[in-house]
């Protein structure tokens, strides 16, 4: 009995030295394949990796102007050098007087005309815009269509400057205003005239400048110009 025991115990030890150098387990199995993956890795490190996309910022607007992008880099000369220019031709006194004008364009009132050099065209209000030379200007007001009396008009405007306003004869005057009305008003050095025309546009003028200076013609050279937009 006693050896019947022992090969028993024989036969079962040599059993599992058997299973023990035959047979893996399932937890050997996924132990090994994540020694080679991890292997693998290490030799293409490349492979394992995901491409992001380039991320680029697109310079603010401020930054492209000092670049040099952009028509907004252009200064005011430059734009000024660009426009238009004609020969303006006036009496001044006894002399006819020939100038160089620049077409500018008022966004007040939406009108355009040549400015001759020397002068400046100014909004001056939602209604006016002022032709500026020194210390002389004229007021252009353009008149709305019910505004249709240019008689009582000009006279209320010079009348409201000096109550002695006088009317004057506007055959001398430049073809468009040959059929406008003429006051003048004199008042603290200054003479004021007030020309209210259908032509070249509907308007109101009024110019104002000292006694000794004859601006008439060249301010009535410019507006003779005028073209609404």
């Amino acid at each position: 009995m006693l050896r019947y025991w022992k090969s028993l115990f024989s036969i079962a030890v040599t059993a599992a030295l058997l299973a023990g150098c035959g047979t893996e387990t399932p937890l050997s199995k996924e132990t090994e394949a994540k020694a080679k993956q991890t292997a693998s890795s290490d030799e293409n490190p490349t492979n394992t990796q995901t491409a992001e996309p380039a991320v680029q910022e697109t310079p603010r607007a401020d930054e492209q102007n000092q670049a040099g992008g952009g028509q907004s880099g252009a200064t005011g000369d430059e734009a000024v050098s660009s426009r238009p220019t004609t020969s303006l031709s006036y009496q001044m006194g006894n002399q006819t007087v020939t100038g160089t004008a620049t077409l500018t364009i008022s966004d007040n009132q939406h009108f355009s005309l040549y400015v001759l050099d020397g002068w400046t065209l100014d909004a001056e209000e939602p209604h006016a815009d002022v032709l500026l030379h020194g210390d002389t200007f004229a007021r252009i007001r353009l008149l709305h269509n019910e505004e249709t009396n240019y008689e009582q008009l000009a006279k209320e405007h010079a009348q409201a400057v000096d109550a002695n306003a006088a009317r004057q004869q506007t055959d001398q005057l430049p073809k468009p205003f040959a059929d406008a009305v003429w006051y003048t008003a004199q008042a603290d050095g200054v003479t004021v005239h007030v020309i209210a025309s259908a032509h070249p546009a509907p308007m109101l003028l009024t110019v104002h400048a000292p006694k000794e200076q004859d601006v008439l013609g060249a301010v009535l050279a410019m507006v003779a110009t005028l073209q609404k937009q």
